[in-house]
């Protein structure tokens, strides 16, 4: 009886258990998996910080904050704001899809302030110093 060309590697497979993993590198390991996921939530939290701010700590400190000016929650909310077309209050709502996708760059944006360090900007970065 005649085995196909690869009978033995299927059979390597079947008796011992993933060999052919043995023959990889372990170039993606447990710790790669990690550092990617948190660089993949850095990016997306990087792209959404700003906006999360302004809605946020912007509203609150504007100088107009409250039941006269800018407001935080409600229909005319800063927060409703980041859930329509271009994070603008008067354009239409976002759909579905977009929502989902909005929450989870909110939901990172608190993850990372949650996990890492604020890099605050110095005078260096702020002003120049040529006098």
């Amino acid at each position: 009886m005649m085995m196909p060309a690869n009978f033995s590697a299927v059979n390597a497979e079947v008796v011992y258990g993933g060999a052919v993993a043995d023959y990889l590198p372990n170039a993606w390991t447990a710790a790669n998996v990690k550092q990617f996921s948190t660089n993949i939530i850095t990016l997306v939290s990087n792209s959404f910080f700003q906006r999360v701010i302004n809605a946020t700590l912007g509203t609150m400190f504007s100088g107009n904050w409250g039941s006269d000016g800018v407001k935080l929650f409600g229909d005319e909310g800063s927060l409703t704001a980041l859930y329509h077309i271009d994070h603008d209050i008067t354009k239409d709502s976002q759909n579905f899809g977009n929502k989902i996708m909005t929450t989870l760059g909110l939901a990172s944006v608190v993850y990372t302030l949650g996990t890492s360090d604020a890099k605050i900007f110095t005078v260096k970065n702020v002003a120049s110093t040529n006098v």
